[in-house]
């Protein structure tokens, strides 16, 4: 009885034993991170944590050795170190934290997040432009796993993307940094409105233009960018809506009248085509309606390019876009009379060529200042060619 209760306790005793020697053998973390032994710290508070994993103290500082990994690397490199970082914070919470060390790792990620987002704005702009993005985007991307809710990384990552061609990556960028938007987000849709213009998606970017919402007549930009959204997807009836109250609060601004005045011909274009299927159909009541209408808004657009050009008399745009005007619908005119009805043909052809002629007076000026002008020196001999035969048919 005495040996087995001997044995016993020996046994407890020997186990106890071994717990104190484990013990008083753990190696010095501090002292492995003052000789940069990183690797072996890491390991060292693994094995801690495989005992406890209860203890976010040493959760903290294995996040803060892998942040001092990353800056020791390169920019590229970097993501591995940072993505543990952001992990080993995540489990300190999760492993009770209390509100000191949380205010840590909240004082530590916003940190080492500055670190990166201002090395990405710093990138220096002597180098060759790609590169220089493509350094800036890695910076802002390794800012992004520290802080996934950082905003401003992610507009400052869309550009970066932007401007090495990647317009997908750009706009898929915008549209994350939504997810993380509290108030109304207006500068990322009008980028991302920007964007899928640039991208040859006008629909987009017109839905994007308008989720904007703010008042069109304040913000140039933004109404240009919807507009030229408008033009783009086709829809010359809502951009003309909105240059109209752009131009009656601004109706000194030569550029949106000249804007205006395109648009509005495009809508004539599409009357005088829908001008041409009702004289094919013999729809005689549906013709006088139409020919009306082309005539009013051919009308109001004439008026806005040359309130354009008034406001602006050296701007050689404002100049050819009158002349295209009165090329373009003069061929429009000439094109109805194979269709028209009888009584309708001199009026028409009349009205072609009193627009041939003030055609022809604007080419002439546009060939004045540039003489070596292909395009207008080829318009202007098609036009006289036009007049001529018309005048020797008249002579005849």
């Amino acid at each position: 009885m005495t040996i087995s209760n001997f044995t016993r306790l020996t046994g407890l005793l020997l186990v106890a034993g071994f717990f104190i020697s484990c013990s008083t053998s753990q190696v010095n973390i501090d002292e492995l991170l003052a000789n940069n032994k990183y690797q072996e710290a890491i390991t060292e508070i693994d094995n801690r944590l495989a005992e406890n994993p209860e203890q976010p103290s040493l959760y903290i500082q294995k996040a803060t050795i892998n942040a001092d990994l990353a800056h020791q690397a390169d920019p590229e490199l970097r993501a591995k170190f940072y993505e543990n970082t952001a992990d080993n914070f995540e489990l300190a919470v999760e492993y009770g934290a209390d509100a000191s060390q949380v205010s840590v790792i909240d004082s530590l990620r916003q940190q080492y997040w500055k670190k990166e987002h201002n090395a990405g704005l710093r990138i220096s702009e002597n180098e060759d432009i790609s590169e220089r993005y493509q350094r800036a985007a890695i910076h802002f991307q390794n800012a992004l796993i520290l802080r996934e809710d950082a905003v401003s990384s992610y507009k400052n990552l869309s550009i970066a993307q932007f401007n090495v061609g990647d317009l997908d990556d750009a706009i898929q960028t915008l549209e994350t940094a939504l997810n993380y938007t509290d108030e109304d987000p207006v500068e990322i849709y009008e980028n991302l409105g920007y964007l899928h213009l640039e991208k040859g998606d006008p629909e987009q970017a017109a839905s994007y233009y308008e989720q904007a919402n703010t008042n069109m007549q304040e913000d140039m930009n933004l109404a240009f960018g919807l507009i030229n959204a408008y033009i783009s997807d086709g829809n010359s009836e809502r951009a003309s809506d909105m240059l109209e109250n752009l131009v009656a609060e601004y109706p000194n601004n030569a550029n949106l009248r000249n804007v205006y005045g395109t648009q509005l011909y495009q809508i004539t274009s599409g009357i005088l085509q829908d001008l041409k299927q009702a004289y094919s159909s013999n729809d005689t009541m549906l013709v006088e309606q139409i020919k009306f209408e082309a005539e009013g808004m051919g009308d109001e657009a004439e008026t806005e390019l040359i309130e354009a050009f008034k406001r602006d008399t050296s701007n050689t745009e404002y100049l050819e876009s009158l002349a295209v005007f009165y090329n373009n619908l003069s061929a429009q005119y000439l094109s109805l009379l194979p269709v028209a009805f009888e009584n309708d043909r001199a009026s028409l052809e009349s009205k072609a060529y009193t627009l041939i002629n003030f055609a022809i007076d604007y080419y002439e000026k546009l060939v004045v200042i540039d003489p070596n002008n292909e395009e207008y020196t080829s318009k202007l001999s098609v036009l006289k060619t036009l007049k001529n035969r018309k005048t020797a048919s008249a002579d005849n």
